[in-house]
């Protein structure tokens, strides 16, 4: 069976209070027994020596000549008057142990005292009868023994004084084991129940129950034990929930690492495709001016072919290469405050002679804004998006480039006025190598990278891109959050 810890305490000190009460009981009840037995030994030794002096005084003060006989002859009037004097019951002997004085008839003869033989002898002896005490010492003249004097000496005083001081020990340690005892059980309760609420907090951290740990109010150990605790399942609670997140970033790095390597795949696979198309016109190219290079016209017409998709592959290769440098390494931006009016204004001059040459029009909306941002990189984001409105145009088309704020960002759109994209494409179009027409791409030296470069250097720039639906032809609508001085770079 299960005790409490707050029973096993309480009997614990009850037992111990016991204990010390036994043993300063014992050593008293035997000093008081001492002190007792030397106060009555002290007390008949000086009475033999007063009864000695009184003997030797009456014997001077008589006209008696020997010692002896005097000790004899008046040993009743002698008995009598030291009775009154000391006020004890006194007994003279002889050298012989014989009776010669006595204040009363009945104190017995020397068959009864069996230490008669030691106070003749010289000695001073006594033994304890009952309460009673018979006391034996020599009696002298001025040179040697005469007789024996004994003294009858009653302890009843002392013994009543012993039984007193003995169930006052007795009162008062029941009176203090009782005390104990309700004072334990009170100081204990207290404690228990802080070892309760201890116990209590370490089941609950053993169910992952955190928040229901409390600290105790009190300002010794427990209160330090109890602080311990609660950080304790607070830094517990705190691992637990790193650890958590830590395995959700292993999970999604997990699941990234997956999605890359599927990706991987699939760009071996789209890059190989692409690559080996150009080459293989090239090379039936290459075949047919070795067949007719004789035909100039062929010639001629072959090499141009050949040309352009050496300059498809060289663009390829670009595209690739970059596209591949950001998705392994993150290269420092050199972030700055630029007015996207400026750079964009600059953009459409520098295509403007492709857009001329298509006979496309570029129609500009811009309102000045400042963002901040890598300007090499806004740069190579709009010259592709430009550049992909002048290739797949209409004749004779336009690009409206239009900027605005709205909402705290700086809007960009930039639409063109050609067949547009359809809807079921619209989700793959920032996927490398993805294109909607493949006939077309090869027709204006496609590569199907420049939607997805875009994408990834947005994403870098906190920059954002959408597919409007609400256009005839194609408008990619950009945004980029207005400069605030607040922002570091």
């Amino acid at each position: 069976m299960k005790t409490s810890i707050k029973v096993k305490w309480t009997i614990f000190i009850i037992l111990l209070l016991i204990f010390n009460l036994s043993i300063i009981s014992f050593f008293m009840l035997r000093g008081i027994e001492k002190n007792q037995r030397q106060s009555y030994e002290a007390l008949l030794k000086d009475n033999s020596k007063t009864a000695n002096l009184y003997i030797r005084e009456r014997f001077l003060s008589s006209d008696e000549k020997d010692f002896q006989k005097f000790y004899v002859k008046n040993a009743e009037s002698l008995v009598l008057d030291l009775g009154r004097i000391l006020d004890l019951s006194i007994v003279f002997y002889d050298m012989a142990g014989k009776q010669i004085g006595s204040v009363h008839n009945d104190v017995g003869d020397k068959k009864k005292l069996k230490i008669m033989t030691d106070a003749i002898h010289n000695k001073i002896v006594y033994e304890k009868n009952g309460q009673k005490i018979i006391y034996l010492a020599p009696v002298y003249d001025f040179e040697k023994q005469i007789g024996v004097l004994r003294f009858e000496y009653y302890t009843q005083k002392e013994r009543n004084f012993y039984e007193d001081i003995k169930k006052l020990f007795f009162e008062v340690g029941i009176a203090s084991i009782v005390i104990t005892y309700l004072l334990a059980r009170f100081y204990f309760s207290k404690v228990v129940n802080n070892i309760l609420a201890f116990k209590k907090s370490v089941k609950e951290i053993e169910k992952g129950d955190y928040e229901s740990v409390k600290i105790l109010d009190e300002k010794d150990e427990f209160g330090d034990l109890s602080r311990g605790i609660y950080f304790m399942s607070n830094k517990i609670k705190e691992n637990i929930e790193q650890i958590n997140i830590e395995k959700e970033k292993l999970q999604l790095a997990v699941e990234k690492l997956q999605s890359l390597e599927k990706q991987q795949k699939e760009f071996i696979g789209n890059i190989t495709h692409e690559f080996k198309t150009p080459l293989t016109v090239i090379k039936a190219q290459i075949d047919l001016m070795s067949l007719y290079k004789d035909d100039d016209d062929m010639v001629c017409k072959s090499k141009e072919i050949a040309e352009k998709e050496l300059k498809r592959v060289d663009s390829m290769i670009e595209n690739t290469l970059y596209l591949s440098r950001l998705e392994k390494y993150d290269f420092e931006l050199q972030k700055e405050k630029v007015d996207t009016k400026k750079l964009l204004m600059d953009i459409c001059r520098r295509m403007g002679g492709k857009a001329s040459k298509f006979g496309i029009e570029m129609v500009q909306d811009l309102q000045k804004a400042y963002v901040l941002i890598d300007a090499e990189s806004f740069m190579q984001i709009f010259i592709n998006l430009i550049d992909n409105g002048i290739k797949y145009n209409v004749n004779g088309g336009k690009i409206y480039i239009r900027s605005y704020i709205k909402d705290n960002k700086n809007c960009i759109e930039i639409e063109d006025t050609g067949i547009g994209i359809p809807l079921e494409h619209r989700r793959k179009i920032f996927e490398p190598f993805y294109t909607v027409d493949k006939n077309r791409s090869k027709k204006f030296s496609g590569t199907g990278l420049g939607l997805s470069l875009v994408n990834k250097l947005l994403k870098r720039q906190k920059g954002e891109i959408r597919l409007l639906d609400d256009k005839e032809g194609t408008c990619f609508e950009v945004s980029f959050p207005i400069y605030n001085e607040k922002i570091k770079k």
